[in-house]
């Protein structure tokens, strides 16, 4: 049970590199003008540890933090959300249909309780939430939590990077430590809470220092936030501790997207993962903000303005100048309009419009995104940027093929963290909620939707074709447009349509046991056929 000594420094020296990158990463998420420009623009944003300097300062003479002109007047600036648009778009793509949780053994009550916890909209929706910010600040934590006057079940929290201390080992998670600011502070004492993760324990601890400082440690009473977390036992000057009752480490990493060749050489630092918004594509942005205030000052400067003659102006009275009444009709053409080399009077207004430059502004923007997009990989199209319009559903999926290889990466990343501590949380929750959590024997299998699936238009057409062609059986199509059934659904299904397009053949009579007619009546017909043929 490793925890900060006391009067530690803050930011520990591990942590300053991830610090300093998800703050350049933080401003451009957020998106905020007036938080770029400060952060460009102070001598914190140009003097940041780990290389940040140079980039700064090369932003700081480019466009956000510049100074204000001679003049006095703060540049004019536009800012274009791209940053955020893109750590949207990562997890839309990623969570926009549910994560399910299934037990590999099919036990029933595994099951009920993973439905309970996982399958459920508010997990979905920390999912969607955790992924964004994964995107945008190169990964994120999960831990297991429970609280008995919150839920009556453990549950899977997720923590931004900013907010760990992680140690690998092999390039393995075996331990990492969480902290948080608590409230009741000041500019001269901030409160901390660290917790933290190892195999089979849980050790918290609050401390009372500065912001450079992380002070000394205080007992869990001492502050009202940790007041009522249950502990097992302390030890002294290491903290209060909670045996989690299981081996496996209660808490997982999930990278964005990796390796990250920042920190390829960094032994703490290897293991974490880069994020979307990185360093390679921040003069992009900066490039971006500034064509798009461009054109924002052609649309300023291209207001349509008049000139008008001044016999037209009326005289406000000495010292009060000279106005011009914009509602008035008729005027006279008289006074100083003036004449053209052909002897024609001047007319006395004058219209200026100047050019609003909105295709090769346009251009060129899309020519810097379409760069961004392809360093981050995803597909131009899944923003919009298409060069023609895509005739179909299948089409439109073909061009998102960076968008959706990207995707399935990720997914990966997000599988093999949140498999096995999804199962470890269940193992958890059934030792902390005695009858009520069943724990698994096995890991958990993750059951991902299908990324750029097609549209129903899209499918119907398909098996259209292969109706008309007769290529496919009924179950195929079945299958086909019903990917998420099993195959007993899919069979009824087939049955179904295949019973209702089935004719029933009329029955005469012909070749049954019984004749069509009674033997007398057929005599009867015989010898009137007979007959009549005499």
């Amino acid at each position: 049970m490793s925890l900060p000594a006391s009067n530690t420094a803050w930011p520990p020296p591990e942590l300053a590199a991830v610090t300093a990158r998800t703050q350049e990463s933080h401003v451009w998420w957020e998106g905020d003008p007036a938080k770029l420009a400060a952060f460009y623009g102070s001598e914190q944003g140009r003097t940041s540890p780990s290389g940040v300097k140079a980039r700064a300062r090369a932003a700081y003479d480019a466009f956000w933090g510049r100074t204000p002109t001679p003049a006095g007047q703060a540049p004019k600036r536009y800012h274009a959300p791209i940053a955020g648009v893109i750590a949207k778009l990562s997890t839309t793509e990623l969570f926009s249909e549910q994560l399910k949780f299934l037990d590999a053994t099919k036990d029933e009550a595994v099951q009920a309780r993973a439905d309970d916890i996982f399958n459920t909209p508010r997990f979905h929706s920390s999912l969607v939430e955790a992924g964004e910010a994964c995107s945008a600040l190169s990964g994120g934590f999960q831990r297991v939590v429970w609280d008995t006057e919150i839920a009556d079940n453990a549950w899977i929290d997720f923590v931004d990077a900013d907010r760990a201390i992680p140690e690998f080992r092999w390039g393995r998670l075996v331990a990492v430590t969480f902290w948080s600011e608590l409230a009741g502070g000041d500019d001269r004492e901030v409160w901390r809470h660290l917790e933290r993760h190892e195999s089979g324990y849980i050790v918290h601890a609050v401390y009372k220092g500065t912001a450079s400082s992380l002070g000394r440690m205080m007992a869990l009473a001492d502050h009202s936030a940790t007041a009522d977390i249950s502990i097992d036992g302390a030890d002294e000057g290491r903290g209060a501790y909670v045996a989690t009752g299981v081996k496996e480490l209660t808490a997982a990493y999930v990278p964005n997207v990796t390796p990250n060749p920042e920190w390829r050489h960094d032994p703490k630092l290897r293991n974490l993962g880069r994020a979307d918004l990185s360093t390679d594509i921040f003069p992009s942005f900066h490039q971006l903000d500034r064509i798009y205030s461009s054109l924002m000052r052609d649309f300023r400067i291209g207001a349509g303005k008049v000139h008008a003659s001044e016999s037209v102006l009326t005289n406000l009275g000495m010292g009060k100048g000279v106005s011009l009444d914009e509602e008035q009709e008729i005027y006279s053409r008289v006074g100083n309009g003036g004449f053209t080399a052909n002897g024609d009077m001047q007319s006395i207004f004058e219209f200026f419009q100047p050019a609003i430059r909105v295709l090769e502004h346009d251009q060129g923007a899309a020519l810097l995104l379409r760069e961004v997009l392809r360093k981050v990989g995803y597909s131009p199209v899944s923003l919009g940027l298409s060069d023609e319009v895509a005739q179909t559903a299948t089409e439109a999926s073909g061009k998102k093929d960076l968008t959706v290889k990207t995707t399935k990466a990720k997914a990966r990343h997000w599988g093999s963290a949140l498999g096995p501590l999804a199962t470890t949380c269940l193992r958890v929750d059934a030792i902390k909620f005695p009858g009520k959590g069943a724990a698994p024997s096995e890991e958990l299998e993750l059951e991902w939707p299908q990324f750029a699936r097609e549209s129903d238009l899209a499918k119907a057409q398909t098996v259209q074709a292969w109706s008309v062609a007769n290529a496919a059986s009924t179950k195929t199509k079945v299958a086909y447009l019903h990917e998420d059934w099993d195959d007993t659904r899919v069979q009824e299904e087939a049955d179904l349509i295949d019973g209702a397009n089935t004719i029933q053949a009329p029955d005469f009579g012909f070749g049954g046991d019984q004749p069509p007619l009674p033997a007398e009546d057929s005599d009867t017909a015989d010898g009137e056929a007979v007959d009549g043929g005499e």
